[in-house]
């Protein structure tokens, strides 16, 4: 909380509180002024930021190579049964499971290629939309 007594104790914002053997209403934090506060030993403390804790650069580059790996998974499932022998996939079908692949491939490559979290959070993935999306995209316009 940004305002603080004198002993380090924080303030609440719009709730009563005691300090210094004196009781002072909700609202006294947002009407007192500067000067009536620093009188009573209260200060505003500008917050500090906390410092942003992330996982270790190696665990989040394994973890986003095997997201990689799921979202692929997931996203060619519903059309796996058109790699069965007794089907003859259509070209836009098996284009289209390829390049899902294919950005899997680059995702991995480019986690495993990061040196930093700067180069970690550069990595973009650009799935593509299957033949059905297309068809789908191309009605809504």
């Amino acid at each position: 909380m940004p305002y603080i007594t004198e002993q380090g104790r924080a303030l609440p914002m719009d709730k009563s509180f005691s300090h210094n053997n004196k009781s002072f209403g909700a609202t006294y934090l947002r009407i007192a002024s500067s000067e009536e506060k620093a009188a009573e030993g209260i200060s505003w403390e500008t917050p500090v930021d906390p410092p942003v804790v992330r996982a270790p650069l190696e665990r989040e580059k394994a973890d986003s190579a095997a997201q990689a790996k799921q979202t692929a998974w997931l996203t060619l499932s519903p059309s796996d049964w058109r790699e069965l022998p007794s089907n003859e996939m259509p070209a836009d079908w098996g284009t289209w499971r390829e390049a899902v692949k294919a950005e899997c491939r680059r995702l991995e490559a480019a986690f495993e290629a990061a040196q930093s979290y700067e180069d970690f959070d550069a990595v973009k993935a650009e799935w593509p939309l299957s033949p059905a999306e297309q068809k789908d995209n191309e009605r809504d316009i």
